[in-house]
């Protein structure tokens, strides 16, 4: 059994939007599956255009700014990753590296928000 901690750091950037964080398939695969090309989406007149359904992200661990969220996760799930509403997408991180905890391996992560004013938000993992 494994066990992924991610915190959100509190950032002005994204503060209202909640990301969610997909598990369960790689970033490759997922972007093929949806047809995203690239990490970020497009944009226009400074907005982004979004890229993806609500619904698709409902299927997800939402995290909202200073948040943190636990997830439990079957030990074949090797990989995470960060969504916006828009459908930029995060760096992916591997879980490899965990703390052995009563039979529970747990990985921390902490999820912070790069961009924004003149650039384009996106989450971003950082160790």
């Amino acid at each position: 059994m494994k066990r992924l901690i991610i915190h959100r750091k509190k950032k002005f950037a994204s503060a209202l939007m909640p990301y969610w964080i997909v598990i369960g398939t790689d970033k490759k695969t997922f972007m093929e599956k949806y047809n995203l090309a690239g990490d970020l989406c497009e944009a226009s007149f400074g907005q982004p255009i979004s890229r993806i359904s609500l619904e698709i992200l409902k299927k997800y661990h939402s995290i909202k700014n200073g948040d943190c969220v636990q997830i439990e996760l079957n030990d074949d799930i090797n990989s995470a990753f960060a969504i916006t509403f828009d459908g930029n997408l995060s760096n992916e991180i591997i879980l490899n590296n965990g703390v052995e905890t009563d039979g529970v391996t747990v990985f921390n992560y902490y999820l912070t928000t790069k961009g924004g004013f003149l650039k384009m938000s996106y989450p971003w993992f950082i160790e």
